[in-house]
Parts: structure tokens; sequence; C-alpha cells
């Protein structure tokens, strides 16, 4: 991080230096978490639903902190000998505030990734194209809120050439604030679908909110976006800057012209001319990996000059992660869930060769408001129409999706339900066979990998 002074602090987050005691330090780092805290650092006492950073505030000071951040409900910690006191209105607005006035400060490039899908993928490929040409930053696992985009922005100084952000969100308004932070150069939108319906309503709202990054673009940014989704399309056609799509569309400006399948990877063919080794499974990645080129080139690069380097990508934690786990092979893509995602993997499960038998187990797809239960059944009957030998579900959710399976035509003795991961015993997992290929996929607080743990503790 680039120093900051003092001064420049309590202007950026518009904060009352109530304690100061003729200290001017220079702040070397941020922090949120005492544990953490570096001497001269300044901390931030961040309060949540199920926390209060508040009460860590001499921690924190005892770990040497610079200067301390606290809101005006927190009026205890207002004045203290041993360390300047800022007090503001809200800790993680101003933490958002502060983030904001430091990006100006910063000549690196910066890209800001948002979709309902995919935008931990993308910004991993980013990220891996990307550092071939520079000193490159990106959030850490998926560090896209109020929090994680400031944190990230206060881990660039000046050696580096591009910070990646992924920015989500659930509500109007979350993903205008988090551009205005952000400020990008590069904004891109996945793909819009039916996702945080309980907070944005309907698809329209997903929409909306998408479009929310492009408000803060840079005024010569350039806007990458998905040629084969039409709600992103839609928002190009009203968008007067410059952008770069993607796509299988014969209108993408980077194409995917053929793919050439092979064992458990592909070959891309890009505009044409390039191919490209495409090292990890599920086609539904082919659009992650066409936005990471688009995104290099909408930032300069040659196309040509990433062939190599792509080939030694690999996916991040829980996203169609492979291992084996004595005579099973499980695909562990339980991050999180929403309808496209999942039909994403179950399209995958569909379509590969195994020995044994194909086992989807599948957790609630959480936050889809009034459509929670339609779009669960509308998984079930995918299920039934597909090559799918045993199907699980886990939660009260997800049994719609057991129960349309079932209505759909598949036997019944194929099904089993269960109310949350700790349901499933030995016994269940006695059903499980040689050669099995077991896809595992929920949203985020299922924990549906804890299956896999369990399956570890029954062989």
């Amino acid at each position: 991080m680039k120093t900051l002074s003092l001064e420049e602090v309590v202007k950026a987050v518009s904060g009352n230096l109530i304690s100061a005691n003729g200290r001017i330090p220079v702040i070397n780092g941020i922090s949120t978490d005492s544990r953490n805290m570096k001497t001269g650092d300044l901390f931030f006492a961040l309060k949540g639903k199920q926390y209060n950073g508040h009460q860590f505030v001499p921690q924190a000071i005892h770990a040497g902190a610079a200067a301390v951040v606290v809101s005006e409900e927190n009026k205890s910690e207002l004045k203290n000998k041993d360390c300047p006191v800022i007090r503001v209105s809200d800790t993680i607005t101003a933490l958002g505030d502060l983030a904001k006035y430091y990006r100006q400060k910063l000549d690196t490039k910066i890209i800001g990734i948002t979709g309902s899908t995919g935008k931990t993928t993308t910004k991993e490929m980013a990220y891996h194209l990307l550092s071939h040409f520079g000193h490159t930053v990106r959030s850490q696992k998926s560090f896209n809120n109020f929090i994680g985009v400031p944190l990230t922005l206060f881990e660039i100084e000046n050696n580096h050439r591009y910070g990646i952000l992924e920015m989500g969100t659930n509500a109007p308004g979350e993903l205008k604030r988090l551009s205005g932070i952000g400020n990008p150069d590069v904004a891109v939108i996945l793909t819009i679908s039916k996702a945080h319906l309980e907070g944005l309503g309907d698809i329209e709202g997903v929409a909306r909110a998408k479009a929310e990054i492009l408000e803060n673009l840079r005024s010569n940014g350039v806007f990458v976006y998905n040629a084969d989704n039409s709600w992103c399309v839609k928002i190009a056609g009203s968008f007067r800057g410059m952008s770069v799509s993607f796509g299988f569309s014969p209108s993408s400006l980077i194409r995917c012209t053929e793919v050439k399948k092979r064992e458990n990877s592909y070959n891309l063919v890009i505009n044409h001319y390039l191919e490209v080794s495409f090292p990890v499974t599920g086609y539904h990645n082919i659009h992650n990996c066409l936005a990471s080129f688009a995104i290099c080139h909408a930032l300069g690069q040659d196309l040509r000059n990433l062939k190599e380097a792509f080939s030694s990508f690999e996916l991040p934690s829980m996203r169609m992660e492979q291992q084996t786990i004595g005579a099973f092979t499980i695909i562990n893509d339980a991050y999180n869930a929403n309808p496209e995602s999942v039909s994403a993997a179950l399209q995958y499960l569909n379509e590969i060769d195994t020995k044994g038998r194909k086992v989807f187990i599948c957790g609630d797809m959480l936050e889809l408001g009034q459509e929670s239960a339609l779009l669960h059944k509308e998984i079930g009957e995918k299920v039934a129409r597909f090559t799918i030998d045993l199907l699980w579900t886990v939660g009260d959710h997800a049994y719609e999706i057991a129960k349309a399976a079932k209505l759909s035509g598949m036997p019944e003795e194929r099904i089993m339900s269960f109310k949350n991961v700790d349901g499933i015993s030995d016994s269940e997992l006695h059903h499980l066979q040689e050669n099995d290929v077991i896809v595992i996929k929920g949203s985020r607080s299922m924990h549906m990998e804890n299956i896999i743990k369990k399956l570890k503790g029954y062989l």
C-alpha cells in the first residue's frame, strides 16, 4: 500500500479527529482484524450482524496501530492517550470512502468483474494471464463486497500494473457503490441470470443491478460483455463507450469458433486462428475463458501472447474441483449455486463418459425469493431428462428438486432427500458404488463440501 497521511485519511472519510495527542502518524496499511495488525496500520472497527470490531480497539492499539477509526455509536473509545482516534458515522462506509480516495492516487489499470456466475473463476483466469505482462493484484477468495473490494484496493502499490476486483450484489445500489469505489478502467458483466432474486426481485432487477457497474466506469474505459446473453447484449445496446464482446455468437469480437473435446478438457479455437489449450473441466467455463481473453484485449494485449500462458491455469478451490476418494471420483463444485450454475454442473455430469454411475448431490439454491420453488422444480425436471443414475438432495428447498424428478419419471428408488448434510449417515453412503462419479453442488451456506469429509471418514 502507498502511504497516507493522517490528514488525508480524516478528510477522505469525512471524519472527526477526536484524539491526536500531538502524534501525526503515517499510515502504512489498513486492517480490520486486530489479530493481523502490523505496526503503522490504520485499524477500522467494523460492525456487522455477528461481530463488533470496537471490542478489539485496545488490542489494535497494543499491536501498534497508527490510528483507529470508530463510529459515533461507540463513544467509549473517543479519547486515547496512545493512539489517534477518528470518529465517523459508519466505519464500513468510511472504509469504502478511503478506498475510493486511494484508488484515485493509483496509476494501476483496474478491472471490475461482476455477473450472476463465473466471477471468481474469470478473476483467476484474468489474473493468471495478466500476471505475464506485469505485477497484478486480485481479490482474495471472493472478496467482492463493501469490505473486500476496499481491502483489495489497499493491496495495490506503485509497482502494480493491473488490479482485478470481483464485485457482487444482492440488492439495488450495491454495484453502483462498489464501482464508485473501484472506478474501473474495464468493467465486465459475465452473465445475467436468475440469482439473488430475494433482493433483486426478478431478472430485470438483476440486469439493472449488474448494469450499475457501468455508472462509474472511467471516461475512456471499456465495457466487456457476454454476447451470448440477451440481457448483457441489451445493456451493451444502450452503452455509448468502447466495448469488447465475447462468446460463440458471430457478433462477438472475441469469439470461440471451434471446440475440440479432449478427455477432461478442451482445445479452443478463438477468432478462427488462435488454438488454445483449455486445461479445465466444464463446458460453461469456456465463457469464462473467453471473458479473460476479452479483458486482456481491452487492455491492449495481443491475444497471441496468451496462448501458452493459459495452458497452466488451474481452477480455484470448489469450482469443478476433481479428486479421487477411494473408488469414487468427486467433482466438488460446491462453492455456490444458482439455477444457471447448477444447470451447468448437471450438464457436465450428463455429458461425460464414466465407467460407473453418475451421482448428482444438490443442496438448496438460496436467495431466489418467490421463484424459489419453481426454479428448484425446473432443476428436478432436468435431472429426470438427463442420464443421471442417482439423485440426492439436501435442504428444504432442494426437496423440490427431488419431487419434480420423481414426477418427471425418475424412479423413486434412485432418489434420496436429506434435511441437511448431517443427515447423511454411513448407511446412506453405503449406497454409493465403485467407480461412481459424484458431482456436489449447493449454495455456500449449505456447506456441501462437508459431504466429502463424510466420504473420507466412511472409507
